[in-house]
């Protein structure tokens, strides 16, 4: 249940010196700085002695990752409960791909997440060197003395996390009152007892992919012809019409072309961007047909005559069949841009429920 960060990933920087807390080990002090940044919001530049004295979560997050999406509901909560009593949230958004580094995409994804505490910008993966992150989400909870009381990557265990921080609170506000923690979410099913994870196609970089049966002329800066043969296999990248490769993605260079892939998962969710700027209309089918509505995804619409797509006008990810869709052992997933400049980055899947909840 997390973002993997690839391997080799172009720009990554060099480690950085660390603080004598490198290793970010439970027993270690300090909180590691945020030098190497590029930029913050929400928030005057902090360092670890503006945050002496609180209760502080550090969240590597990345406002495109379905796991990082998923946990942003309870981190909302938390901060509404406790910041009052010195809780302070530190999300570092180290980037996945180049546009999700962007000040003004990261502004603007702050704005529709409504995500009101510090965000440092971490385009150059300093501070993700410095704390040794190895995945999206993970976080570190820090005491009031800077000592480090939970690491976590993933997503999960939201009721002990909450509970860690009720704890730490009360060491110094032993009469605070505290509410009851945080129920889970319907879509945190596999928390729950009875819970199942399915099978489920992997996450797709589509910038790393290899796509199925083509064999294009040209290199990765040039549009290539791609030709659909059919007979997918589940996992693998289609496509169809002109398509030019990057290092982050496939990006459409003609309108009517698809991109098709077969899964098997409950939800999917696909990172979608309008290199150009302007939004871009998406045709969506399941299996040939439009998504069924009574498990369409939030960011699916429907035009007059019943045709499924999603209006694609920022970097973000959309969400493409719901949460409150059955499990799928195997389904025929296509996007069909209806213009040039359709980025796709990414497609990811989930497949845990409680059985009979759907």
């Amino acid at each position: 249940m997390l973002c993997i960060a690839m391997v080799a990933q172009p720009g990554r920087a060099p480690a950085q010196q660390q603080p004598s807390c490198s290793a970010i080990q439970l027993n270690c002090i300090g909180i590691p700085n945020f030098e190497g940044n590029t930029g913050w919001i929400n928030s005057a530049p902090l360092t670890p002695q503006d945050l002496q004295g609180k209760t502080v979560l550090v969240d590597f997050f990345e406002y495109t990752c379905i796991n990082c999406l998923r946990t942003l509901p309870y981190l909302k909560e938390w901060y509404k409960r406790y910041h009052r009593y010195g809780f302070e949230i530190v999300s570092v958004q180290t980037p996945e791909f180049g546009f999700s580094g962007n000040r003004a995409n990261v502004a603007a994804a702050a704005k529709r997440l409504g995500i009101t505490w510090p965000i440092v910008i971490d385009a150059r993966n300093a501070i993700w060197n410095r704390y040794h992150v190895d995945a999206w989400p993970t976080h570190f909870l820090f005491a009031p003395n800077e000592q480090l009381v939970e690491r976590f990557s993933g997503e999960g265990a939201y009721p002990d996390t909450e509970h860690k921080i009720q704890l730490i609170l009360k060491v110094t506000q032993p009469n605070l009152n505290v509410p009851p923690l945080m129920a889970l979410l319907p879509q945190d099913s596999y928390d729950k007892p009875g819970a199942v994870c399915y099978p489920r196609t992997a996450e797709s970089v589509v910038g790393h992919a290899q796509i199925a049966d083509a064999s294009p002329m040209g290199s990765r800066s040039m549009s290539s012809d791609y030709h659909d043969p059919g007979g997918h296999r589940d996992g693998a990248v289609y496509l169809q019409g002109y398509w030019h490769m990057t290092s982050d993605a496939a990006v459409s260079d003609a309108a009517h072309g698809w991109f098709a892939m077969r899964y098997h998962a409950i939800q999917v969710m696909v990172v979608m961007r309008p290199v150009r700027g302007d939004a871009i209309r998406v045709d969506v089918t399941l299996d040939g047909q439009p998504v069924p509505r009574q498990f369409a995804g939030t960011d699916v619409k429907y035009d007059a005559s019943g045709n499924s797509y999603v209006n694609v006008d920022a970097g973000r990810a959309y969400e493409i069949v719901g949460y409150n869709a059955p499990y799928a052992a195997s389904r025929e997933l296509r996007l069909s841009p209806q213009s040039s400049g359709l980025g796709i980055y990414d497609v990811a899947f989930e497949s845990c429920q409680v059985p009979g909840t759907h």
